[in-house]
């Protein structure tokens, strides 16, 4: 193996023992050899740390790199990002893994097609086993490799009645390093949720050529409660602002199925904005602020009342349950 690696994979673990090892048999079972493998732990409190050494010990291309404060997915993936010696990144969940010949695949095709970015298509994995692994984009929409642009993203990322699994901010693409900086487009550290979704609006924003295979190598484990699921009036207010700036960007203007999409995107982060921040207001007691919140305009009220009609449904199923524990919405 040359001394620099073609890629750099990415792991960010927080209490992942359960499942880092079979991460990290995944990636030193890739066809592709010359691989650096960056664990970034972010200050977990199991043997997470002890399961990583003790496969570093035996694979010189396991690097550990340990944070002392939780900071959440996106400082661990900026840091592993920043400290990548391979021209390439590969973005890999704790819990997620790939096929064996998943970026030998993506590298022959990133190079072939001068791309800044590939992903391919995603395996969901039900943790609980009650659904059978999919492949999250049929056949219907990716059937070929094609460029992903960005009114598509950002479409794909609202689900529909007849495609409720596709989402594809889930789709974890290998990142051209250069493209990352000389754009310096880095992770928003203030997000645990949708941290991916913004990363990638950013890259697309700047041009980057994505494209989009049809092959499903990477396996990616739904689990209740994860981080995808557990949405802040915070995280959500960002992701707003975000959109309304590009809705206002010269870049966005005269393209018609760009602002559609992202106008479409926006009204579903917005209903979830404000139904989050108007309970949070509630179960906290302050009457004030939720009534600030639904009398602040009658879109406000609106989507208030819309998604608590919506979600009354789940509130029941988890009353029969066992209990009602205020689980987040989720949103794509």
């Amino acid at each position: 193996m040359s001394d620099k690696p073609a890629v750099s994979v990415v792991i960010p673990a927080y209490n992942a023992a359960a499942t880092i090892g079979a991460a990290l048999a995944s990636v030193q079972g890739q066809t592709e050899r010359r691989l650096e493998i960056l664990v970034v732990d972010d200050a977990s409190t199991d043997s997470t740390v002890a399961t990583v050494l003790d496969q570093a010990a035996r694979d010189p291309r396991i690097r550990l790199i340990r944070l002392a404060i939780n900071g959440g997915p996106a400082v661990a993936r900026n840091r592993g990002i920043a400290e990548a010696c391979g021209p390439w990144i590969a973005l890999l969940d704790a819990d997620d893994r790939y096929t064996p010949d998943r970026l030998a695949t993506l590298l022959r095709f990133a190079e072939t097609q001068g791309a800044d970015m590939v992903a391919d298509n995603v395996v969901l994995h039900d943790a609980a086993g009650l659904v059978p692994d999919a492949s999250m984009i049929p056949r219907t929409i990716l059937s070929q490799a094609g460029r992903l642009e960005m009114a598509e993203f950002i479409d794909r990322n609202v689900g529909t009645p007849d495609l409720p699994r596709v989402s594809y901010g889930f789709l974890k693409p290998i990142i051209r390093a250069a493209f990352l900086s000389d754009h310096d487009i880095t992770y928003d550290e203030r997000n645990r949720f949708a941290e991916d979704y913004m990363l990638y609006v950013a890259c697309l924003l700047c041009g980057a050529a994505w494209w989009l295979v049809p092959e499903a190598m990477y396996l990616y484990t739904v689990r209740k409660g994860s981080l995808t699921e557990v949405q802040s009036s915070e995280d959500l207010m960002r992701i707003r602002q975000m959109e309304a700036d590009l809705l206002n960007n010269p870049l966005v203007a005269g393209k018609p199925d760009l602002i559609r999409a992202l106008r479409r995107h926006k009204s579903v982060i917005d209903r979830c904005y404000y139904y989050r921040a108007f309970t949070d207001a509630v179960k906290a007691r302050t009457p004030a602020a939720a009534a600030r919140l639904f009398f602040e305009s009658p879109l406000s009220a609106r989507l208030i009342v819309s998604e608590s009609l919506r979600q009354i449904p789940l509130i029941l199923v988890k009353v029969v349950r066992g209990g009602y524990r205020g689980d987040k919405p989720v949103v794509r």
